[in-house]
């Protein structure tokens, strides 16, 4: 799978790009002007150029489909914000937010937004979780942006969920 084909086919190309992403956006040597350029976009902006550049240099042949391109570009945004240390592929997102005290009525807002308030929300909670210097599996983010087939983004959902309970310390679980 190319990373412009649909996401939700084949998770482990999806988390080899995402992999990618993550090493050459926080690499030294990854012009701090596109890095910049990357982190000053926001959700209705023109994408800037360095996202392509990025993206034919180091992801693929092709753009990511035109629908989709928001969605990666939030993912670009979020690496680039947050730093190539916030990429653990051994820390589900659900875990990071449970551990840093994510509330759960602001996950449920998060997990049942409609896919025109996706990206800001999620740009929302990648700012809680970078304000308290939290990693995760990016790999989470992007099935959860990407997917657009409702039954494939509510595994998405259930599996970010999933992780938030499971380690949600026990003294703040509802009973």
């Amino acid at each position: 799978m190319t990373p412009s084909a649909t996401p939700q086919t084949d998770d482990s190309s999806l988390a080899a790009t995402i992999g990618r992403l993550a090493g050459v956006v926080g690499h030294a040597h990854y012009p701090a002007g596109d890095r910049a350029a990357l982190k000053r976009w926001a959700p209705g902006q023109p994408v800037p150029l360095a996202f392509y550049r990025l993206w034919l240099r180091h992801l693929g042949d092709e753009l990511p489909v035109e629908s989709q391109t928001p969605a990666w570009m939030t993912l670009a945004w979020g690496v680039a914000a947050l730093g190539a240390a916030s990429h653990r592929p051994d820390r589900p997102l659900g875990r990071a937010l449970a551990e840093s005290g994510y509330a759960e009525a602001r996950l449920e807002r998060l997990l049942a937004a409609p896919e025109e308030l996706r990206i800001e929300l999620f740009m929302s909670t990648a700012r809680f979780l970078a304000a308290r210097n939290e990693s995760f599996d990016w790999l989470d983010a992007a099935l959860f942006l990407l997917t657009t087939d409702p039954q494939a983004h509510e595994r998405a959902c259930r599996r970010i969920a999933q992780a938030f309970f499971r380690h949600l310390p026990r003294d703040l679980a509802k009973e």
